[in-house]
């Protein structure tokens, strides 16, 4: 520790204080930190002959799938002397585990198909995905005269949250309260009713859906929200691509809402309008499965949407009133995937399973409005993205992507927006990682009610949120990141973040305010991660220090926010 003081009496000589308070939580945050290995080793089976049950044994035979045991564990381990503890015997006696044939019907294969790692490996993602599970692992258990047995292991989280909720982002507070059951009964429906109050608006809300209706692949979600300043409804219906070898597709929406929006400079509100916004869909798709590694799906179907703009008390003047439109449209639809993904840990989750996408991703949205039948011009609308990850040795990750779209209209184009997205992971140990990730959009002629800005909500997190307009913007976030193997009650999972921000925007602010240049914060942010949990899978508590923008912003900003990830 003789070193650590030296550092600290070195630094408040050299550093001014709102950076000085920062380096100092960095090097306590780093010395503190154990890095002594991997938390959880691999176990193997100690079956007797587990050591020949490989995939590749099991594909070279032809093995047949015999049983499916389905091995759903609850919340708590009570085998596990940490964890047999009457708090923890009550959790799992008050939670409903997840029904087998709820965990079984979105398994790839059935008794008596041909034994593929593919599919158990795709099956386990699935399961994984679901915000009630919290791992899930496949693996063959019994091997005997061709036909081998195969095991689901799974873990349910909690996942009836009541009370309430606080956030704050850019200087702004949000909470709430609410009831929320993501596995009603153990049958995978989620259903929740909440009030929120946000810097936009008062929120009543209440939303169900269910991905398996009557233990099908189809699916449906109804949301009913009354708020303080209009209204939304929302139902959704359809069968979606299940997996990357599904072959059709059929879906639906209905939604309806009224709300009003805000222009924002410097983190305060400009002026306002009313929105009001009918979107209706339908589309159904094809695919012929996944052949050599790659998925290709096409989609037709027709959209119309009604945006309907009225000035407000608050309206500062009618140039800052967007122009109704309405648009009905049959679009075609290209996605195409590649099947390349890598199972890692202490990535964007602390000690937890991740499931991360490496293969390419390329979906384009085409369609055709006509201004004689229902739209107010004639032209196309389109959408597209594109998104791949490399993998540099062991121990480093590139992730690239980018995003287009917008309108080409018989009087030009309108509402364009090109994304571009480069995130960077260095390994550096089993418990340490350095993030580094650039981002930037480039607009022209964006709908009023799309404006373009950068602040505390957007990735900024030393300044007020909606700090700063434009129709383009950069960011920069540089972080050193740490898994600690603290895990306080059983319950949480413990880390940190110490990081750098900058960014700006260019271009014409519709509301008239001086570009103010490039923003820079530094910062140190706590992360816990509710491994226990499926709602609210992490907690981020930052401060950040500005060190730009205008002589009126707080000195440090308190950012407090949930998010899925690191």
């Amino acid at each position: 520790m003789g070193i650590l003081q030296k550092s600290i009496r070195l630094l408040s000589k050299l550093i001014p204080d709102n950076i000085r308070t920062v380096v100092i939580l960095v090097l306590f945050l780093l010395f503190v930190t154990n890095s002594r290995g991997e938390d959880n080793p691999t176990q193997t089976s100690n079956s007797p002959g587990a050591e020949q049950l490989t995939p590749q044994m099991l594909e070279a035979q032809n093995a047949i799938i015999g049983n499916i045991i389905i091995e759903n564990q609850n919340v708590f381990d009570l085998d596990n002397p940490l964890e047999d503890r009457w708090l923890y015997r009550a959790a799992n006696f008050l939670h409903i585990r997840t029904r087998p044939k709820v965990i079984r019907r979105q398994l790839l294969f059935r008794e008596g198909d041909t034994y593929s790692l593919r599919d158990t490996e795709e099956s386990a993602r699935i399961l994984r995905s679901n915000t009630y599970i919290g791992d899930a692992t496949i693996e063959p258990v019994n091997y005997m005269d061709g036909v081998v047995d195969l095991k689901v292991k799974t873990r349910d989280v909690w996942t009836l949250g009541v009370g309430t909720s606080f956030e704050r982002k850019g200087g702004k507070n949000s909470g709430g309260f609410g009831i929320e059951e993501d596995n009603l009964l153990g049958t995978g429906t989620s259903i929740a009713a909440n009030y929120k109050s946000t810097v936009d608006r008062d929120e009543k809300m209440l939303n169900l859906a269910n991905k398996h209706l009557g233990g099908s692949l189809y699916e449906a979600a109804i949301t009913y929200a009354d708020n303080s300043d209009g209204f939304v409804r929302f139902i959704s219906f359809g069968k979606p691509f299940f997996s990357l070898d599904s072959r059709e597709f059929i879906g639906g929406s209905l939604m309806s809402s009224r709300r009003v929006d805000s222009l924002y400079d410097r983190g305060d509100t400009i002026s306002e309008f009313d929105h009001k916004l009918k979107n209706y869909e339908m589309n159904i798709g094809w695919s012929k499965g996944l052949i050599g590694g790659w998925t290709r799906r096409l989609s037709t179907g027709i959209v119309y949407e009604d945006h309907r703009f009225r000035a407000t008390p608050d309206t500062l003047s009618e140039s800052l009133l967007p122009k109704d439109r309405e648009y009905l449209f049959p679009f075609l639809d290209l996605e195409i995937i590649e099947d390349n993904y890598e199972t890692v840990s202490n990535f964007n989750q602390i000690h937890e399973t991740e499931d991360l996408h490496l293969g390419a991703h390329f979906k384009i949205n085409i369609g055709y409005s006509n201004e004689a039948v229902t739209s107010s011009d004639s032209g196309f609308h389109f959408n597209s993205a594109l998104s791949k990850g490399l993998q540099l040795g062991e121990t480093n990750t590139i992730l690239l992507g980018w995003q287009l779209g917008g309108r080409l209209m018989s009087e030009g184009s309108e509402d364009i927006r090109l994304s571009t997205y480069t995130n960077y992971y260095w390994r550096q140990s089993s418990h340490r990682m350095f993030y580094a990730g650039l981002k930037g959009t480039v607009g022209k002629k964006l709908d009023l009610d799309n404006q373009l800005l950068l602040g505390g909500d957007s990735g900024l997190r030393g300044y007020p949120l909606r700090y700063q307009g434009g129709n383009a913007s950069a960011l920069l976030t540089l972080e050193q990141r740490v898994y600690s193997d603290w895990y306080p009650f059983r319950l949480f999972r413990v880390g940190g973040a110490v990081f750098f921000d900058a960014g700006r925007t260019w271009g014409p602010n519709p509301v008239g305010a001086e570009n103010l240049g490039m923003l820079k914060d530094v910062g140190i942010g706590l992360r816990i991660g509710n491994s226990r949990s499926g709602i609210g899978r992490m907690i981020h508590v930052d401060l950040a220090f500005p060190l730009d923008g205008e002589s009126d912003i707080k000195g440090v900003q308190i950012v407090v926010d949930t998010k899925i990830g690191f």
